[in-house]
């Protein structure tokens, strides 16, 4: 995370955020219109892998960060669990189901990475050197 000051900068969090927007698109089609919990399900876990990279990233906390990343990482895996289940159902063509999966997989290989940093005794060291910056009011990373 060094020189980071947004959750918004981070390549994790702008995936995620795309995939969001294509599934509150692909809930506009009127086969998935009618199902309300299936559209419920789905939008809500797309937010969800959203909201914890950005919940994750103010916690200052490399090892609380990469929890909530699971936490990110589960909701975009079932994303691609109801994608599934709009294929099989035929809500959604295959070559829309290829895309919005295609999409997940970026936003999930993203936060894999990221997370393997956060893991990291790199990380750690970088979280410390900030920590003491700012009881020093200075930036230690910038």
């Amino acid at each position: 995370m060094h020189g980071v000051e947004r959750f918004e900068d981070l390549l994790t969090w702008q995936l995620l955020p795309e995939l969001e927007g294509e599934i509150a698109r692909v809930t506009q089609h009127e086969a998935v219109k009618r199902e309300l919990r299936f559209r419920s399900q789905i939008t809500d876990a797309a937010g969800s892998a959203v909201r914890n990279v950005a919940e994750g990233f103010g916690r200052y906390n490399p090892t609380e960060f990469a929890r909530f990343l699971d936490v990110s990482r589960a909701s975009a895996l079932e994303v691609q669990a109801c994608l599934q289940t709009a294929l099989t159902a035929g809500w959604i063509a295959r070559s829309e189901f290829d895309r919005l999966y295609s999409l997940t997989n970026r936003g999930l290989q993203a936060v894999a990475r990221f997370q393997r940093y956060l893991r990291s005794p790199q990380a750690k060291a970088n979280a410390r050197r900030f920590r003491y910056s700012k009881s020093r009011g200075t930036r230690a990373d910038g």
